[in-house]
């Protein structure tokens, strides 16, 4: 038996096979399944008209067969040539689409490849019906023309949207994969066909829009023209804090997160005066629209343990009755006189030398301070003028390598301390320490510090005794001074209490 057709079909179904799994397997992309489906549906079309009615009547497509059988023939012929048609033609088009996707080379639905495939198909299927039935097509033209109008009427809405979907691809205000707003439904593009536009939203919803629609209503597109934007976040905080010293802790902590950008022009900035306080604005951008909500939780989360480190109330939306003594331009001071802090501070094996009354009073002088997760609590190089002991949570030491990224070096955990020399010496920090988790500590500042010593000589120097004694940076200090000068060991001891005292003196 001589199956042509069967052969060509059957060779068609394996190279079908065999190009989808090297695609698959050299590209990463997965096979379609309807292209399969339609080229097994065509060789077992081919198979049945084969097997049924004589192969080689088929192979030929005589156009006037003299046994009864011709019509069948004819009809089969044409219906196997149909189903080749489109499994070839969908599964070139998909071998295309698949390729642009892949490469990136331009972001187009697929039902712009859909479309172009009915219409080959359309024409195959007209052509061979005119050969194989040997029908000249101009009297079926004009019937079509009638039965085309009443279609068209029956049809109107759905060939609009399909006429607003050329006319958004021409257009072309979004891609496949931009984050959009479309009748005020906000979610990133995922697929546009002859009829809608489909958006998965944040809430992973799949919304469809017509076309139709969304050519008449506004589009707002997050990722055009770049995917960088602005974002604006509003806060009210209280009178009593003087605006620039806001501004500046906004701003502040705006640089410190890596995620987003401070705008340059404005920044933090005030906008206008309301009952409850003042209105600031924060201007920053970010990378991605899809990561807004994210981003914003960072944000505000830093910005509420800011607020709260330095004193700065955000007030309650509605009217406060309060009785109470209106505190000086910088705010309230907050120091310490809880009772936790101070048993704390008097169980530390480091500060066994020291008199409670002078942990006491070191305590009343410090302020505690509560630092977010990812919060910078130094930085390696900057200036600095205060000590830190960490009394919950922990805090990472971090330095930075010559390729700019931090290296941990060490963990402080509750009971430890950081940052002694930039307290007692003022020089900068030699390490950055970033919050590994929510983070209160103690902060000995050099004005506080200064002060209490004027009163008392001896806390200087039992402090400097038990930072010697657990071999901090001050031992390391005098063991240079003792080297360097080659004098003894308390010679060199007197040497740096005696640079410490006129460095704190002159605060």
């Amino acid at each position: 038996m001589n199956g042509s057709l069967i052969i060509y079909s059957l060779g068609f179904y394996i190279l079908v096979i065999t190009v989808s799994i090297l695609f698959k397997r050299s590209l990463g992309i997965s096979y379609d399944r309807k292209t399969l489906v339609s080229s097994t549906i065509a060789l077992i079309f081919a198979l049945i008209a084969g097997v049924g009615f004589g192969i080689d009547r088929i192979a030929e497509l005589n156009p006037n067969p003299n046994d009864g059988s011709g019509w069948a023939v004819k009809f089969l012929a044409l219906g196997t040539i149909v189903f080749l048609t489109n499994a070839i033609v969908q599964f070139v088009f998909w071998m295309l689409f698949a390729m642009i996707r892949y490469r990136n080379w331009a972001k187009l639905p697929r039902f712009l490849f859909n479309i172009f495939a009915i219409l080959i198909v359309i024409f195959t299927t007209l052509y061979s019906y005119s050969y194989i039935f040997d029908q000249n097509l101009d009297g079926l033209l004009v019937t079509s023309t009638v039965v085309s109008a009443v279609i068209g009427l029956a049809l109107q809405s759905t060939l609009s949207n399909l006429f607003s979907g050329f006319s958004l691809q021409v257009e072309s205000p979004f891609s496949i994969d931009d984050w959009v707003n479309l009748g005020g439904h906000e979610g990133k593009v995922v697929s546009q066909n002859w009829r809608s536009v489909t958006l998965l939203t944040r809430e992973n919803h799949r919304v469809s829009i017509t076309n139709g629609f969304v050519a008449e209503d506004k589009i707002v597109n997050f990722s055009r023209p770049t995917r960088r934007q602005i974002n604006n976040f509003y806060i009210t905080l209280d009178y009593t804090h003087p605006p620039n010293k806001v501004k500046k802790v906004l701003e502040d902590v705006l640089n410190e997160i890596e995620e987003v950008e401070l705008d340059s022009t404005l920044g933090a900035f005030v906008v206008d005066y309301m009952d409850s306080g003042i209105k600031y604005c924060m201007r920053y951008w970010l990378y991605d629209y899809a990561e807004i909500l994210q981003l914003r939780d960072v944000v505000l989360t830093r910005v509420w343990y800011a607020l709260s480190r330095e004193g700065i109330k955000i007030p309650y939306p509605i009217s406060e009755i309060q009785m109470h003594t209106i505190p000086g331009p910088g705010g309230e001071k907050n120091t310490i006189d809880n009772p936790y802090v101070i048993k704390f501070l008097s169980k530390l094996e480091w500060l066994d030398d020291m008199q409670n009354e002078n942990i006491e009073k070191l305590a009343h002088e410090s302020k505690l301070r509560l630092y977010a997760k990812d919060d910078l609590i130094v930085g390696q190089g900057n200036e600095g003028n205060s000590m830190f002991i960490v009394i919950k949570g922990s805090a990472n030491v971090l330095v930075r390598a010559d390729n700019n990224i931090e290296i941990e070096v060490a963990k402080k955990m509750p009971g430890e301390f950081f940052g002694e020399m930039s307290l007692l010496t003022g020089e900068p920090r030699t390490a950055s320490v970033r919050a590994n988790e929510d983070c209160s500590v103690l902060v000995i500042e050099k004005e506080d510090f200064s002060s209490l010593i004027v009163s008392d000589e001896k806390i200087l120097a039992e402090f400097i005794d038990v930072l010697v004694k657990c071999k901090s940076g001050i031992a390391e200090a005098i063991e240079k001074e003792q080297q360097g000068n080659n004098v003894t060991k308390e010679s060199a001891h007197k040497l740096i209490f005696n640079k410490i005292w006129n460095y704190l003196q002159a605060a």
